[in-house]
C-alpha cells in the first residue's frame, strides 16, 4: 500500500480494481482535479508536457485538449476515465488525485481538494472549452420532424428561466414543443414544429414559427426582430411598423380575464398528481397562451403610440414613466425564487426602487399645442390601455411565481419521502431527475440504478452550464455549434457593433474584467438577468445585455430610472471579457486592452 493513501481510501477503492503505486523516475506523474474553473462536469489532468479534459459521463469523443501534446493510447484514456469516475462515486469528499501510466494505471496519492472544501467560486470562461458535449450528445439536441431552416432565439422569457434549466424542469418541457402553437392554429394560421425546444438544457423559442405569425397578421417581422433578435434587426432597424390585425386572432378581453382567474385558481389544487396526470400540461399552455395574448395586445398598443411620437425610447417613457404602480412595487418585500426552476434559490425582493413617477399630462406637455390637440385624448387613452395589459402582464407573473412555489413546495415533501424510504440521500437530489422516474421512484416502478441517474445527470448538467450556445440558432447548424463559437470568439475582437439603446452615451472607455454586477455605481455586463436580481441595478448606471424585449421587466426598469441600456450582442459577458469597450451612441467597439 501508497504510504500517501489513508488506510481507509485504500480499502473503500482497492476493491474496485483500482491499483495503487509509486513512479519510477522516467513514469509520467499526472495530476487530476475533478472540476475545471469550478465546473465539476470535466476530469481536469495536466503535467508538464500537457493539460486536457475529461468529459465526465461519456467514453467516446470525451477528451479536449488544453495545450501540448497528450500522447496517451485511446484504451490508457478509457481507463483513465473509468478509475476517476470510480474513485468519484466512492469518496466522500472532492479529491486531488496524482497517477502515472504503465501496464495499467496506477494511483500515487489521493488528497482533500483544498478549493472544493472552501466552498470556491470561480468564474467559468466557456471560451476555453467551445466543445463541452460529445458528437453524439449535440446530434441528440436535433428535434424530429423540425425544419432545417428553423431559426431558434433565447431570449423570450430569460428573466424567468434561467440560462441552463434542471433536469426536473427539462422534462416538463420537453413534453410540450408545441406550448406556443394552439393560439395560431385556432386562428387557421400555419404554424412550425416545434414552437419551443432544448439545447443544451437551454430553452430556445422559434422565432421562423413567430415570424411566420407576424406576417400572417400583416405586419412584417421587424418589431418581433427589434424584441428577440436585435442583432438581427440593428442590420436594417426601423421605426416605423405596420400594426398587428388582431382580428385574425380574435383576442377578447373577457377571455383574458377568465384565463387570469383561472390560473390564479388553479394555485390551490397542486399535487403531486396533478404533476404528471396532464394537469400541469394543460396549466402550463394556459400560461403560454394568456401571455401571448398579453404581449399580442401591448404590441398593437406599442406600435400606435410609436405611430404617433416617432421614437422608441420616447414611446416607452409615456408608457411606463406615468404608470400610477409597477411590478417592482407588487413585489416589495416578498420571498420569490431567483428563476421558475428547481434549482433556484430564493431571495427577498427588497422595498424602494426609488423612482418618481409623472402623469399623461407632463409627460406629453412638449408635444405642441396642435400635435397636442390633434393626438391628446387618443394618446392618453392609447397609454391608458397599456397600462392595464401592463397590470395583466404583472399579475400572471406573480400567478406564475405562486404556480411554482406550489410546485416546490410538492417537490420537496416528494424529496422528504425518498429520503424517508432511503431511495436518495438529500432531498434535493430529486431536482436531478426526471418527472417520469420520480413518478415510478414513488410507485415502486423504477428499474433503473438511481446512484448511476443521479451521477451522470448531474455531470451532464456541469457540462451543458458549460456549453456556450448562441442567442440564435438554425436546426441545421446545432451540430456545428462548437466552430459557431470559435468563430464568435475571432468576430469579437476589434469590431464596432450596431445596439438597440435607451439613453445612450455620448461617448465612455472601459476595460471588462468579468465583474459581477457592482454594489454601487459603475456599469453592469450579463447575458441575462432574472427578475429578482434586477434591484441589484439600483446604483448602476450603464447597463450591457444580450436582450431586453421592449415588455421586460429589465427594459422598463431602464427606461423609469433613466439608465442606458445597451442590447443586441451574443454572449456580452463571454466576450466583453479580457475586452476595452467605447460606446459611442448606439455604437459599441470591441478593442484588445492593453
Amino acid at each position: 500500500m501508497n504510504d500517501k493513501i489513508s488506510s481507509e481510501i485504500y480499502e473503500n477503492l482497492e476493491p474496485l480494481g483500482i491499483k495503487f503505486g509509486e513512479p519510477d523516475e522516467n513514469d509520467r506523474e499526472f495530476s487530476a482535479k475533478f472540476h475545471f474553473d469550478g465546473n465539476y462536469g470535466f476530469y481536469h489532468i495536466s503535467d508538464e508536457k500537457c493539460e486536457f479534459l475529461i468529459l465526465k459521463g461519456i467514453f467516446k469523443d470525451n477528451v479536449r485538449l488544453l495545450k501540448g501534446k497528450v500522447g496517451i493510447q485511446p484504451k490508457k484514456m478509457s481507463k483513465i476515465a473509468d478509475r476517476l469516475s470510480n474513485i468519484e462515486k466512492n469518496l466522500d469528499f472532492a479529491p486531488l488525485v496524482n497517477f502515472f501510466i504503465d501496464d495499467d494505471i496506477y494511483i500515487s496519492n489521493i488528497s482533500r481538494d483544498l478549493y472544493s472544501e472552501r466552498g470556491g467560486k470561480q468564474k467559468f470562461d466557456p471560451r476555453k472549452i467551445p466543445a463541452g458535449l460529445s458528437e453524439v450528445e449535440f446530434s441528440l439536441q436535433h428535434s424530429d420532424f423540425a425544419r432545417e431552416k428553423n431559426l431558434y432565439f433565447k431570449g423570450m422569457l430569460s428573466e424567468l428561466f434561467p440560462e441552463t434549466l434542471s433536469p426536473l424542469s427539462r422534462s416538463i418541457l420537453n413534453e410540450l414543443p408545441d406550448i406556443l402553437n394552439p393560439i395560431f392554429v385556432h386562428a387557421g394560421f400555419k404554424t412550425y414544429s416545434p414552437s419551443v425546444k432544448l439545447i443544451a438544457g437551454k430553452l430556445y423559442t422559434n422565432l421562423s414559427n413567430l415570424q411566420l405569425a407576424f406576417n400572417t397578421m400583416e405586419t412584417g417581422d421587424d418589431f418581433l426582430k427589434m424584441n428577440f433578435a436585435p442583432s438581427l434587426y440593428m442590420k436594417n432597424p426601423k421605426n416605423k411598423f405596420k400594426n398587428l390585425n388582431l382580428d385574425l386572432l380574435d383576442i377578447k378581453i373577457d377571455e383574458i380575464e377568465t384565463y387570469s382567474r383561472e390560473l390564479r385558481d388553479s394555485i390551490q389544487s397542486v399535487s403531486f398528481e396533478n404533476l404528471y396526470n396532464g394537469t400541469l400540461s394543460e396549466h402550463l399552455a394556459l400560461f403560454a397562451m394568456l401571455g401571448q395574448m398579453i404581449f399580442f395586445r401591448l404590441s398593437s398598443i406599442f406600435i400606435k403610440i410609436l405611430k404617433r411620437v416617432k421614437n422608441v425610447q420616447r414611446a416607452a417613457e409615456l408608457i411606463y414613466k406615468t404608470r400610477n404602480s409597477n411590478l417592482f412595487e407588487k413585489l416589495s418585500g416578498r420571498s420569490i425564487p431567483k428563476y421558475l426552476d428547481a434549482f433556484a434559490p430564493y431571495a427577498e425582493f427588497p422595498p424602494g426602487l426609488g423612482y418618481g413617477k409623472k402623469s399623461i399630462e407632463e409627460m406629453t406637455a412638449g408635444m405642441g399645442f396642435l400635435k397636442k390637440a390633434f393626438h391628446g385624448e387618443n394618446l392618453s387613452q392609447t397609454i391608458k390601455a397599456a397600462h392595464r395589459f401592463l397590470d395583466k402582464r404583472d399579475e400572471l407573473i406573480m400567478t406564475a411565481i405562486d404556480y411554482f412555489k406550489a410546485v416546490d413546495k410538492v417537490l420537496r415533501i416528494a424529496g422528504n419521502e425518498l429520503v424517508d424510504k432511503r431511495q436518495i440521500a438529500k432531498p434535493e437530489q430529486l431536482y436531478w431527475l426526471e418527472l417520469n422516474e420520480i413518478k415510478n421512484i414513488k410507485k415502486g416502478d423504477y428499474y433503473g440504478n438511481i446512484p448511476f441517474s443521479l451521477y451522470f445527470k448531474r455531470v451532464q448538467h456541469e457540462r451543458y452550464k458549460a456549453q456556450f450556445c448562441p442567442n440564435l440558432i438554425y436546426e441545421k447548424d446545432i451540430n456545428r455549434i462548437p466552430d459557431i463559437f470559435n468563430g464568435l470568439i475571432s468576430k469579437y475582437n476589434n469590431i464596432e457593433i450596431s445596439c438597440r439603446t435607451l439613453n445612450p452615451v455620448k461617448e465612455k472607455t472601459f476595460v471588462y474584467n468579468g465583474e459581477d454586477i457592482p454594489d454601487s455605481g459603475g456599469l453592469a455586463v450579463f447575458s441575462r438577468i432574472s427578475i429578482a436580481d434586477i434591484p441589484k441595478l439600483k446604483d448602476t448606471d450603464l447597463i450591457i445585455c444580450d436582450y431586453a424585449p421592449l415588455f421586460s421587466l429589465l427594459f422598463e426598469y431602464a427606461c423609469i430610472t433613466d439608465k442606458s441600456l445597451y442590447t443586441g450582442l451574443n454572449g456580452s459577458e463571454v466576450f466583453l471579457r479580457g475586452k476595452k469597450v467605447t460606446l459611442s451612441e448606439d455604437r459599441l467597439i470591441i478593442g484588445k486592452s492593453d
